[in-house]
C-alpha cells in the first residue's frame, strides 16, 4: 500500500486494501497511515472519509479475557488527513479536522500547523486571516502543543506575505519581528512585501520606520532598488502628509509646523506608537 501511495496509485492501494480484509488480517496503525498517504498524495478527500469511517466500524475483539479496542487515528493518520483537505482546496474540511485532531488529545507538529495556515491563506476565494491568527496564537500556547513545537521559517513566509498582500501590514511587521525574537532572519523579500503594503495603504511614516528598523539590523536598503525606491516614495508622501497636517492645529508643534515630534526617521522611530496589535494566547478550539 505504501508503494501505491508513492506511486500516485489510489486505486491500487484500496485493492490491496480490499484483498487485506477478504483474507481476515488486521490492520495496523501503519497500514491505515499508509492509505491515508496514499490518499493524501492525490488529495482524495473520498478516500480519507472512507479511511476514517473504517476506523470507527472496527470491531471490538476479545482475545481470551482481554478486550483489544479498536485502533484510533493517531497524528501521522490526521496530518495526512488534513494535508489531503488542503491539496483538494477545502479550507473548511482541514480545520475541522485539525480541531478533531486537538480534541481528540493528539499534539500536531509544526509541518501540521503550516499545512493548516496553508490551507487559510493560499485560496484568495477563501482567505480567513484572522483564523490563521489564531491557529498561530495556538502553536505559541502550551494548552495543546508541547513547548518543543515552536514556529519555523515556513510558518513566517506564509504568515507575512498572507498579511501584507492583503492589506494588513501591521500584522505582518509583527510577524517579522516575531520571526526575529525566534532568531530567524527574515529575507529581504519579506520586509519589501510589507513596505509596499505599507504604501498601498498610505502610511509612510509607518513603511519608514520600518526601513529604519532595517537598517538596525545590517540591512541596506539603498542597494535594494525596489526598497530604495519605496524609501524615496515614502519620503515625498512623508512630505505631502506633514505639510497638510501642519494646517491643522492639532499636529502644529511649538514652532509652528510639521508633525509634532517627528523631524527624522530617528524620531519617528522613538517616537511612533506601537502597532497596538496583542494577540491573546486563547484556546482555538473554543474561540472558534
Amino acid at each position: 500500500i505504501l508503494a501505491c501511495a508513492e506511486g500516485l496509485d489510489i486505486d491500487k492501494a484500496f485493492q490491496l486494501w480490499d484483498d487485506l480484509k477478504k483474507r481476515g488480517l488486521e490492520p495496523t496503525e501503519v497500514t491505515y497511515g499508509s492509505l491515508m498517504l496514499a490518499c493524501e498524495r492525490v488529495g482524495s478527500v473520498k478516500g480519507t472519509s472512507q479511511i476514517f469511517h473504517a476506523m470507527q466500524e472496527q470491531p471490538e475483539t476479545v482475545d481470551g479475557s482481554a478486550t483489544t479496542e479498536r485502533i484510533q487515528p493517531n497524528e501521522i493518520i490526521y496530518g495526512a488527513a488534513i494535508s489531503c483537505c488542503r491539496k483538494a482546496g477545502q479550507p473548511e474540511r482541514t480545520i475541522a479536522l485539525f480541531r478533531k485532531m486537538i480534541n481528540d488529545g493528539l499534539a500536531p507538529n509544526v509541518a501540521t500547523f503550516n499545512t493548516v495556515l496553508m490551507a487559510l491563506t493560499e485560496n484568495s476565494g477563501a482567505l480567513d486571516l484572522d483564523k490563521a491568527v489564531l491557529v498561530y496564537n495556538l502553536l505559541r500556547s502550551t494548552n495543546h502543543v508541547p513547548e518543543t513545537t515552536q514556529p519555523s521559517r515556513q510558518t513566517y513566509n506564509i504568515l507575512i506575505p498572507a498579511m501584507a498582500l492583503n492589506g494588513r501590514p501591521d500584522e505582518a511587521e509583527f510577524f517579522l519581528g516575531e520571526m526575529t525574537s525566534d532568531g530567524l532572519i527574515p529575507d529581504v523579500d519579506l520586509f519589501t512585501l510589507t513596505v509596499a503594503s505599507y504604501e498601498r495603504k498610505r502610511e509612510p511614516l509607518k513603511a519608514l520606520r520600518l526601513m529604519e528598523s532595517m537598517r538596525r539590523d545590517g540591512y541596506d536598503f539603498y542597494e535594494i532598488k525596489v526598497l530604495d525606491t519605496a524609501f524615496k516614495r515614502a519620503v515625498r508622501l512623508a512630505n505631502v502628509v506633514g505639510t497638510t497636517l501642519s494646517t491643522s492645529n492639532k499636529y502644529r508643534n511649538d514652532n509652528g509646523g510639521g508633525l509634532q515630534g517627528h523631524s527624522t526617521v530617528d524620531d519617528i522611530n522613538q517616537n511612533a506608537p506601537t502597532n497596538g496589535i496583542s494577540f491573546e494566547k486563547g484556546d482555538f478550539a473554543t474561540e472558534g
